[in-house]
């Protein structure tokens, strides 16, 4: 059985629907949190497809959840929006392959679309 669950952490609720509207357009399954404290346990218990982090968050406490992400979802791809030249800048994404790192929201139905597609050409 396919896992099609995505994990979306947003502390903004207009972003975290039109992240959710994104993820069903796929038939996907949409699990949201508001704040990190909330999802913390779902990242240990759950197995999760994609992980989205759109948090308006001090920067370290966004590293430290998608680090968090990365270590307990050893099979998902993580996906972050916001702060891509610093996270360029300090290396942490070429230290974690896994990450996918958007400068904007506006970027990320085109992402998705491409990481479906990839997902379909594997399948295949």
């Amino acid at each position: 059985m396919e896992n099609n669950r995505v994990l979306i952490v947003s502390d903004d609720s207009k972003r975290r629907k039109f992240i959710e509207y994104g993820i069903i357009r796929y038939n996907l399954d949409p699990v949201s949190y508001p704040n990190f404290l909330s999802v913390r346990k779902a990242l240990q218990l759950d197995p999760f497809r994609l992980v989205i982090v759109d948090m308006q968050m001090p920067i370290e406490q966004k590293l430290a959840l998608v680090e968090e992400a990365v270590k307990s979802q050893k099979d998902a791809m993580i996906l972050t929006i916001e702060k891509k030249q610093y996270l360029d800048s300090v290396g942490f994404l070429s230290s974690h392959p896994s990450i996918i790192s958007l400068e904007s929201i506006a970027t990320f139905p085109d992402t998705l679309k491409d990481i479906m597609k990839k997902a379909d050409t594997i399948t295949e």
